[in-house]
């Protein structure tokens, strides 16, 4: 009987433990090995490890080469996403961003270059752009690494309206957070400048964000994204912009309590029948 009761508990256990669909394991510090990313000068070193959603445009090395929606090269090539989530031994899920881009972090604002922007996060891909993460300091309030609740009107935007059309005053791509409200705060990390990555060359940089999702409200409930979002990053003057849509969660979570009633019934089950 006790064996019986100890199987069933097993499984109950087994089945209860708190999993995420996109399972892969990185820290936040500015190297990407740990998300299966490698400089070895191929197209393969942009491929990351399973279990990690991703986007690749490495496009031009030419210094004056047309991007999309603006020019720039290798200056401002906006170049790869990547995004998952974990769950940590906090209890707590985090999504976790990492970009890499041929555009220099340390790139001043001034009239003829422009300086990095932040992560926008659009879920529902209603075209609202719903959080931004900061990459640097924003205002006297609004600081690197801050999670900002916005709508579209919180958010400067770029030089082109359309590609390749110059209209800052009709652009519609959204660059860094200009106002909206504090509602959590992220790890955000920058590599230094490290070379062959891709079949391109040039110099590359490595942004490694991790944002607690309870700062998305219910926009993300529970282990698992609850909604399709889109999420991006570009430079200021919007050269070029790197982006990925994620598809909400297909794996339920299980619920713990029902999962051990179960267990506890199959285990009285089986113990009636060792009885009988």
């Amino acid at each position: 009987m006790r064996k019986n009761l100890l199987a069933g508990l097993a499984v109950t256990c087994a089945l209860a433990a708190p999993f995420s669909a996109s399972a892969a394991s990185v820290t936040i510090d500015g190297n990407f090995t740990d998300w299966g990313i490698t400089n070895n000068g191929t197209t393969a070193g942009w491929t990351p490890k399973t279990g990690i959603n991703y986007a690749v445009e490495d496009q031009s090395d030419a210094m004056s080469g047309f991007l999309s929606p603006g020019w720039g090269g290798q200056a401002y090539d906006a170049e790869a996403i990547y995004v998952t989530w974990q769950t940590k031994s906090d209890g707590k899920t985090y999504l976790d961003v990492g970009v890499v881009t041929g555009h220099d972090p340390s790139t001043a604002t001034t009239a003829n270059s422009y300086g990095r922007g932040d992560i926008a996060i659009d879920f529902g891909r209603n075209g609202s752009w719903d959080f931004g993460i900061l990459t640097a300091n924003r205002s006297a309030t609004l600081l690197r690494g801050d999670v900002v609740a916005t709508t579209n009107a919180n958010w400067s935007t770029g030089l082109w309206s359309s590609p390749g059309v110059f209209a800052p005053e009709a652009s519609p791509y959204v660059t860094k957070v200009a106002s909206g409200t504090d509602v959590g705060n992220a790890s955000v990390a920058i590599s230094n400048a490290f070379t062959n990555m891709g079949i391109l060359g040039g110099n590359h940089w490595f942004y490694e964000v991790e944002i607690p999702v309870d700062a998305f409200g219910s926009h993300w409930q529970g282990m698992n994204p609850s909604e399709a979002f889109s999420i991006q990053w570009t430079m200021l003057c919007a050269n070029d912009i790197v982006a990925l849509n994620v598809a909400a969660s297909t794996v339920p979570e299980p619920a713990i309590p029902a999962l051990v009633l179960a267990g506890l019934a199959a285990a009285g089950l089986a113990r009636r029948r060792h009885n009988a």
